[in-house]
């Protein structure tokens, strides 16, 4: 992994200030260097926090900077090839990878000890450094902390939606070997910690607008929009407990939604990773797709966007719109090397949150009747299809039409195989009707928060389980090694990733109590967690 200068500096001096920690504290003047700094002086001038603060950021979607690919690598298997690909968004060209094909279900062990790291050492590894200087340390930054807190979290609740209970509360010490929490105790953590944070970057930028170095590559220290973004990340994830606390998921998205400093409703305010704080950063999805050939448009979102005319597929997808990857099928080839390619520069920025999937909760918000500060569920959802056409630089002139149209999903037609070709599972249109049932207003507030929030498969996936929606064109095939069913784009399906083989070596004794409490004693893909209770019919 390759780092700018900014970060390679940091780095640098960290190992420096590791090795003259070495000196006694009896002889610390003598052996102390006037023309190195200290650790406290490295603390209070944030050189410390510019090598952990990008690297803990880059986590929350696997994200690369100049020169390296180590996170696009991270972003193929855990997203490209698992979420993304599952969620019909894109699938592999050719599903190369004969025999063991994550697409077909099948969990590699290299891939799955990788997938798990990803998704809490490298997230806590960079975030307990940023503890020790800025929360533990004697220059104590509260401001810094909780851009810290509120990040860790963005990429922390992806974990625990990937395999419901995980370590968490006990990792803090910065070792790994500890017990795991159940996945309902760690969001009722994430709750209290956001609102926390939240509070202390809305008093802080009342009187100051920009948090001072913080090594920020997601808003440059802006404290208002970070406390924003703590906001709809507390509206997610209190609408992702809608059916299994129903008190919770209000007490905590009525605050979210109330709060004075507001939400992610501007396309101003959208969280992405970009070139900040000295550092460029390379969109994984353009390498995958690009330096790699290895993805194309997958079925499901072609069903979806062709049958409804939508001009978003041409600002998704680029080559011949009309050529998309069926899902779950053996290797086939190089058949698909024709179709569409994912539409992305190599520079293009990583989107963290968007302002159309905060509509998108409101519109769920106001259909299960909670206070949404103002607003009904017609309202939200189509200022979500607004503002993702704004989003994708489409004119709000092309948005009229598409709000009142009664078009359905398409055919989908495989120009490789034919015999792959699949109807539609879904039956529903763009255009809002308050004479639906509230089923089928919630699937169309969910099929249009799936398209709106491309290629972001990991939060789509975690949607789908959830409520079953959007229904997706079947899975032809399993192989799976790990107990999935085909799902028929409904139901069924991966319900979890499986834990690691690394935890079962590393952290068996923990890892065996939550297999136990929470999996039932089996180490399968097919447990729901926590927050998927709603049936799927």
């Amino acid at each position: 992994m390759k780092y700018t200068k900014l970060t390679t500096v940091a780095l640098a001096v960290a190992v420096s200030v590791a090795s003259l920690s070495s000196c006694t504290r009896n002889f610390q003047d003598i052996n102390t260097n006037p023309q190195l700094p200290n650790d406290e002086m490295l603390s209070r001038d944030g050189v410390l926090n510019g090598a952990y603060m990008p690297e803990l950021q880059k986590q929350i979607v696997p994200t690369a900077v100049a020169g390296g690919t180590d996170e696009a690598n991270d972003y193929q298997v855990a997203y490209n090839l698992m979420t993304d690909s599952w969620m019909g968004y894109v699938a592999p060209k050719d599903a190369k990878w004969t025999g063991r094909n994550l697409t077909q279900f099948y969990f590699d062990t290299g891939w799955t000890n990788g997938s798990f790291g990803l998704g809490t050492t490298k997230v806590f590894v960079p975030w307990t450094q940023i503890k020790k200087l800025a929360h533990d340390g004697v220059n104590k930054n509260d401001q810094i902390w909780s851009i810290a807190q509120i990040s860790k979290i963005l990429a922390m609740h992806r974990t625990a939606d990937r395999y419901g209970a995980i370590p968490y509360s006990s990792v803090g010490s910065g070792s790994f070997v500890v017990p795991y929490d159940a996945q309902e105790d760690v969001y009722k953590s994430f709750f209290a910690e956001l609102d926390e944070a939240i509070n202390t970057l809305y008093t802080y930028s009342l009187n100051t607008p920009i948090v001072a170095r913080a090594s920020d590559i997601i808003y440059d220290g802006d404290a208002l929009k970070w406390a924003k973004l703590g906001n709809s990340l507390m509206l997610r994830l209190a609408m992702r407990v809608r059916y299994v606390d129903a008190n919770l998921s209000r007490t905590w998205a009525e605050k979210a939604m109330t709060h004075a400093a507001g939400l992610i409703e501007n396309v101003e305010d959208i969280a992405v990773l970009d070139h900040k704080a000295g550092i460029t950063t390379r969109n994984s999805l353009h390498i995958v797709a690009n330096s790699y050939d290895d993805t194309r448009m997958g079925a499901s979102i072609y069903s979806f966007m062709k049958g409804y005319a939508d001009p978003r597929l041409s600002k998704y997808f680029t080559g011949n719109l009309d050529f998309a990857v069926p899902p779950a099928i053996p290797s086939t080839a190089g058949d698909y090397a024709g179709a569409a390619k994912p539409l992305v520069e190599e520079y293009s920025p990583t989107y963290i949150f968007k302002a159309s999937e905060v509509a998108f909760l409101k519109a769920e918000a106001a259909l299960a009747g909670y206070n949404t500060n103002g607003g009904t569920p017609k309202s939200h959802y189509e200022n979500g299809i607004r503002l993702s056409f704004v989003e994708n630089g489409i004119s709000e002139s092309a948005v009229a039409g598409y709000l009142s149209s009664t078009r359905l999903p398409a055919t989908f037609t495989d120009k490789a195989n034919p015999k792959y070709s699949a109807e539609p599972t879904s039956k529903v249109t763009t255009a809002w009707d308050n004479g639906d049932s509230e089923e089928v207003m919630l699937e169309k507030i969910i099929t249009q928060k799936y398209l709106a929030i491309y290629p972001d498969g990991q939060e789509a996936w975690s949607e789908w389980r959830r409520t079953g929606y959007p229904r997706l064109l079947p899975a032809h095939t399993s192989i799976s090694n790990f107990g999935v069913v085909a799902s028929d784009g409904h139901k069924n399906g991966v319900r979890c990733i499986p834990y690691p083989q690394s935890e079962l070596i590393n952290n068996a004794t923990h890892l065996q109590e939550a297999v136990n409490k929470h999996r039932g004693g089996n180490n399968t893909a097919i447990v729901n967690v926590w927050w998927d209770v709603k049936p799927k019919n």
